[in-house]
């Protein structure tokens, strides 16, 4: 009886060596936002790596914050025109990219106009569900969530 478990065990103790987050971060080219920091925070919860995508114009300073933030592994920076305003038509396709070469795990962004802009557009790609405004990481597959929003 205990054999069938102990190898689900094993098998999910190696999964979570191999796992890994993306951070997609937020920021006005030249101030990291504070949600991207809490962005981090939810992803050192999932276990594993942490790695930030920092994309825009001119982002020197913007990369520099974010590799000083607290777990984070590894600092992506994508810079161009293209990214300018950081529009979830133009930071979809390197997010995919950037998915396809790594395999992350999770791909996490803050819940403010952006991570709702960009994460369902990225998950539909992925033939994924999003998992939106969550409240609390219970492991890397348990995530808590409010039933009810607004007033």
């Amino acid at each position: 009886m205990f054999a069938r478990y102990s190898s689900s065990i094993a098998r999910s103790a190696q999964l979570r060596r191999f796992q890994s987050t993306l951070v997609l971060a937020e920021h006005s080219n030249e101030v990291l936002n504070p949600v991207t920091a809490s962005a981090v925070t939810a992803a050192k919860r999932l276990g594993g790596d942490v790695t930030v995508l920092v994309a825009g114009t001119k982002v020197g300073s913007v990369a520099e914050a974010a590799a000083k933030l607290d777990g984070v592994a590894k600092v992506l920076v994508a810079e161009g025109d293209v990214f300018k305003g950081l529009l979830a038509e133009s930071v979809t396709p390197l997010v995919l990219a950037t998915q396809n070469q790594f395999k992350f795990t999770h791909i996490v962004a803050g819940a403010s106009a952006f991570g709702k802009a960009v994460l369902p557009r990225i998950a539909a790609k992925l033939d994924v569900s999003p998992v939106s405004d969550i409240i609390d990481i219970k492991s890397a597959d348990t995530f808590v969530r409010t039933i009810y929003a607004g007033e």
